[in-house]
């Protein structure tokens, strides 16, 4: 939403005609960082039989106070009026850093720390629970999604074949795994790579698909908001867990997140099956972030 439509005015002395309404109420929760103590409005079209009374009013009269400057807030919103304007051009904003991807220093030590938790593996390999991984921590469901990857002949540097990739996929899916075992274990089962190129391509395609993903969870201007130390958090748990996992069994960090309170996130962001430091490492980001 980067502007609101209202056919007539909506609060005190308005028409507020149900879905002019909802409009108001659906941009003002868009813009809740800017007129605290708000909290979300329920989007209902509603005013009540009492309007001067209604949460949707009092919103409008916070942002009419802290963001347009009116001295005394009236509470309505008139169409292409002062308050509307102003709306339309904070969704905007909102809307353009959205739009804004990773980049930079922040995507620089983004690839780093992924690179240190996941490694840098150009062979197939079996990580602990036995699933057949390379590159990055790209993991490869099926002898089907290795044959999509551009696999080279060690020796030669000649692109594999996918009856070459298909074999050696099916002979490292058919060995021991576990915590005993180190991705370099399997080299002396492989001929088959990735160039350097290939594995730079896997890490920014990893990072724009988890981007929206957590922008989908979080809030795309939200996620957009949050501190680079959260992002950074952020990004190493939908790494590990993947999408619905850290969006379905982390309830209360989710919430925390949400709210700004990263102390409390770092309290819930401990995951299973994983290095202590690994752990560390996303609890510190988050404990020492205002």
């Amino acid at each position: 939403m980067s502007s609101m439509r209202i056919t007539q005015a909506v609060g005190l002395g308005g028409a507020n005609m149900l879905a002019d309404v909802k409009a108001v109420q659906t941009a003002l929760n868009k813009l809740l960082d800017q007129i605290p103590p708000t909290k979300t409005l329920v989007v209902d079209g509603r005013l009540g039989t009492r309007p001067e009374s209604s949460k949707t009013v009092a919103a409008i009269k916070v942002f009419q106070s802290k963001v347009v400057g009116m001295q005394r807030p009236d509470g309505k919103i008139d169409v292409n009026g002062r308050s509307h304007r102003k709306i339309n051009e904070q969704l905007t904003k909102k809307a353009a850093v959205a739009a804004v991807p990773i980049s930079g220093s922040l995507k620089v030590t983004l690839k780093s720390q992924i690179e240190r938790y996941e490694g840098r593996v150009p062979h197939m390999y079996l990580d602990t629970k036995g699933f057949v991984t390379v590159g990055v921590g790209h993991l490869l469901k099926d002898a089907a999604a290795a044959k999509q990857i551009a696999f080279i002949v060690r020796e030669t540097g000649q692109p594999a074949s996918a009856k070459q990739i298909e074999e050696e996929f099916n002979l490292i899916k058919s060995r021991f795994f576990g915590e005993d075992y180190v991705a370099r274990d399997f080299k002396a089962f492989t001929k088959l790579q990735l160039t350097e190129t290939v594995m730079n391509a896997q890490v920014d395609h990893h990072i724009k698909t988890f981007e929206k993903e957590l922008k989908s969870i979080y809030g795309s201007a939200e996620f957009s908001a949050f501190p680079n130390k959260v992002k950074l958090a952020l990004f190493d748990m939908i790494f590990n867990l993947g999408m619905t996992k850290l969006k379905n069994t982390f309830p209360k960090f989710n919430k925390h997140i949400k709210a700004g309170d990263y102390k409390k996130a770092a309290l819930e962001s401990s995951r299973k099956d994983i290095a202590s430091e690994r752990n560390a490492y996303v609890y510190n980001l988050l404990v020492n972030e205002k």
